[in-house]
Order: C-alpha cells, then sequence, then structure tokens
C-alpha cells in the first residue's frame, strides 16, 4: 500500500511540473479575459452593474487574487493564476487519494494513475480556466455527504457549502441539488417529515453561509450573467451544432460567423435545429431529475430497508448521478467546450470498478475524447474528403460525441440498478 501510494504521489509531481512548466502557446482564456476583468475591478469597474460578467460571483476572488499578487510584487498575474489552481489540483489529487486508498475498489490505484495520465494529457486546459475547481467542489461535496457513519448536522452543512460553492462557481450544477438531497433523505433512514426537515434546513445553512455576501452586494444585478448565457447562440463546438455542420455538407445552406466566442452557424437548417434544441434541452434536464429520484421510487416500492443503504452505495449513486448529468449536458446544451472534458475525470478515478474489462473501456474511451478535444495528435486537415463529399474531419469530430452516448447510457444504468457490479 505505502509503495502503491508513493508511486502515485511521484507520478503526480512529475505530470504536475511538466503541466505547470508547459502552458499552452497559442490562446489562454487567462490572458485574454480573466486578467482584463481583474484589471477593471481594480480601476472601479463593479461586475454585473458596470460591466457585462458571464461568471457566478465565486470566481471574483479567484481571478481578483492572482493580480493582487502581481501588484504586490509576487509573481506576474498569469502564472499566480495557474499556481492557484495547481493548487487546488493538489488538494484535489489528496482527497481522491485517501479515499480510494481507504476504500475496496479492486483497481483503485489503476484508476487514479489513469486520472492522472488523462489529466495530464489535457494539460493545455487543466490550468487555463475553472473547470478543475468546478469539479472539484463538487466531487468533494459528493464524498462528504456520503461518507462517514450517519449523516451529521455538521456534515450535511458542509456537503452543501461546497454544493452551492459549485453553484456560485457555475451556475450548471444547481440541478445536481436533486440527487444530493435525496442521497441526504436516504442516509436520514426514515423518509418522513423530520428528515426532510433536516434536508431543507441544512441546505439552506448552506446556501446563506455562500450566497449572502454576493447577494447582499449585488443583488438582482446577479441575473446579468444567467440572461447573458440563455441569449447566448449555439456554440460552434457543441453537439446540436455537430448536425448542423452534417446537415450542411449536404445542403451547403449554412455559414458560419467568425465571432468570438461562439463562432456560431447560421442558416435554415441552425434555426432548426436551435429551435428544437430549445425543447430538448429543458426536457433532458426534467429526464435527469425524474430518473435520479426514481431511485428512491424504487426504495419504496421494494420495501429496501433504508439503514442497509451504506455509504459505498450512497456514494456510488451520487457519482453516477453527476455523470448523467455532464453527459446529458455535453450532448444537449447549446455550449460546450474544450475544458469541458477536465469535469468527468475525477469522477472515473473514484467508479467502483471491479472488472478489468470495464476499466479498460471507460479509460479508453475517455482518452480517446481527451486526445481528439484538447491536443492536436488526432488532428485531421478539413480539406480531405470521403466521396468528394464528406470531410474527413467532420467524421473525425464525430468520434468525440459518440462516446459521450456510451457514458450516458453507463451512468443512467448505474442510478437505477447502483450494485457495485462493475
Amino acid at each position: 500500500m505505502k509503495t502503491k501510494i508513493f508511486l502515485l504521489v511521484l507520478f503526480f509531481a512529475v505530470t504536475r511540473f511538466y503541466v505547470f512548466n508547459n502552458p499552452p502557446k497559442n490562446y489562454s482564456d487567462v490572458t485574454a479575459d480573466y486578467e482584463r476583468y481583474a484589471n477593471m475591478w481594480r480601476y472601479g469597474l463593479t461586475p454585473y452593474r458596470e460591466h457585462l460578467y458571464e461568471y457566478p460571483p465565486a470566481t471574483i476572488p479567484l481571478l481578483s487574487i492572482p493580480l493582487s499578487l502581481d501588484q504586490a510584487g509576487v509573481g506576474k498575474y498569469y502564472s499566480n493564476y495557474r499556481a492557484q489552481i495547481l493548487f487546488v489540483d493538489f488538494v484535489l489529487f489528496f482527497v481522491l487519494l485517501y479515499y480510494l486508498s481507504k476504500s475496496r475498489h479492486t483497481f483503485w490505484f489503476q484508476q487514479l494513475f489513469l486520472y492522472i495520465f488523462l489529466t495530464a494529457v489535457a494539460k493545455d486546459f487543466l490550468y487555463e480556466g475553472l473547470d478543475l475547481i468546478f469539479t472539484g467542489t463538487f466531487i468533494v461535496s459528493i464524498l462528504i455527504a456520503s461518507g462517514g457513519k450517519k449523516l451529521s448536522f455538521t456534515r450535511a452543512v458542509t456537503s452543501w457549502i461546497f454544493f452551492w460553492l459549485s453553484v456560485a462557481l457555475k451556475f450548471l450544477t444547481a440541478p445536481l441539488l436533486v440527487p444530493l438531497g435525496l442521497a441526504m433523505l436516504v442516509r436520514k433512514k426514515k423518509l418522513n417529515f423530520k428528515s426532510v426537515a433536516f434536508v431543507a434546513a441544512t441546505l439552506s445553512i448552506g446556501f446563506l453561509l455562500v450566497w449572502i455576501v454576493p447577494l447582499v452586494k449585488y443583488r438582482s444585478s446577479l441575473s446579468v450573467s444567467v440572461v447573458h448565457n440563455l441569449q447566448r447562440p449555439m456554440k460552434y463546438a457543441s453537439f446540436p451544432s455537430h448536425l448542423i455542420r452534417w446537415a450542411d455538407t449536404f445542403t451547403n445552406s449554412e455559414s458560419q460567423v467568425m465571432e468570438a466566442p461562439d463562432f456560431q452557424f447560421v442558416g435554415p437548417m441552425s434555426e432548426k435545429i436551435t429551435k428544437i434544441d430549445k425543447v430538448v434541452f429543458p426536457l433532458s434536464l426534467l429526464f435527469f431529475i425524474a430518473w435520479t429520484s426514481l431511485r428512491i421510487v424504487k426504495i419504496e416500492k421494494y420495501n429496501i430497508s433504508i439503514n442497509k443503504h451504506s455509504a459505498s452505495q450512497i456514494t456510488s449513486y451520487l457519482l453516477s448521478s453527476y455523470g448523467l448529468y455532464i453527459f446529458v449536458l455535453f450532448l444537449t446544451a447549446k455550449t460546450f467546450s474544450q475544458p469541458f472534458h477536465v469535469w468527468y475525470l475525477p469522477l472515473l478515478a473514484l467508479l467502483p470498478l471491479k472488472k478489468l474489462g470495464s476499466l479498460m473501456i471507460i479509460f479508453s474511451l475517455a482518452l480517446l475524447m481527451v486526445l481528439l478535444d484538447t491536443t492536436p495528435l488526432l488532428g485531421i486537415r478539413s480539406d480531405y474528403l470521403f466521396f468528394n463529399t464528406i470531410p474527413i474531419s467532420l467524421v473525425r469530430d464525430s468520434l468525440r460525441f459518440l462516446p459521450m452516448f456510451y457514458f450516458a447510457w453507463f451512468f443512467g444504468n448505474e442510478v437505477l440498478n447502483n450494485k457495485n457490479r462493475h
């Protein structure tokens, strides 16, 4: 055990030294946007009120601290920001290491090794955004909610604090309130008014501890970022936009607007698919809520004793719910970006896999997506055609999405049939 832990720590340290010292060469959101925002705030412009700011309020200190250090003579903004995420990366790694080394997962060493490897492959995006800290806060919330012999008041509040912090980093995690709340109800052993009141009280306290300051400071101005994101056009890298590209191959009816950050397509097919997605996306969120809620229905239907639900089963249920949610978003949301692949990588390290075949399939598909979307290694020139019609690059890009359907099926199945059998 000690040898395995030493090897993992060593491998992590070596890869992180490499990642930190080899930033992306061509473009960075940190230098293009984050530093600009931090300077705007330093010179008196208030986010949400005096200028458009698209991110939730917990991101403001993360973008401001590197500039404060820079102005105090400590480093430069870019390296300070990356060092900040590097610190988060270290903390998350040791959380994963502690949990997995204490668990009975068959392949915990291999899974954590592959997690380190995959995040190193995705180095150009690992420290360049908010994605690692965003997914890390929610995963910590899961581990806190499902850990311990019982769900104490302090443990529940702490879990909700991390949950609401993830929402304050990206609004996208808000629907995950449903499976987290249901899991806490199950952990309370009896589905009665007292249990519901317990979950509601801890949820509210966690919310206030995270959100009270931004709500008081910015008030209704916080809605600016929500409205902005709702009004954004379909991003070029999303799955609906990929369908538009396939349609355009045969219709030649679409054109692309070369304006950052969305580079959206316009044309009759774009309009139709956008209208369809406006219906499909909210329905997919309702599907997610219903599917994760069915777990509780099954408990009632089959009279399964809530006392028998171990912490490991609750953890697996929450991880599966998160995985399902991620890939439903990837396939239905109008926005998708390369850094989003960081979201599911820590999740894969925590899965209770028991078969080598399952491990190989899951991590092979994850590696394929990471290689295709975060590295230039599998790039193909857009002017190469199949049958003088279909761009090979379009077929290549389809491989980005095919594994997502598998993962959506895998995690959806796990939500309802959570028996730690893989």
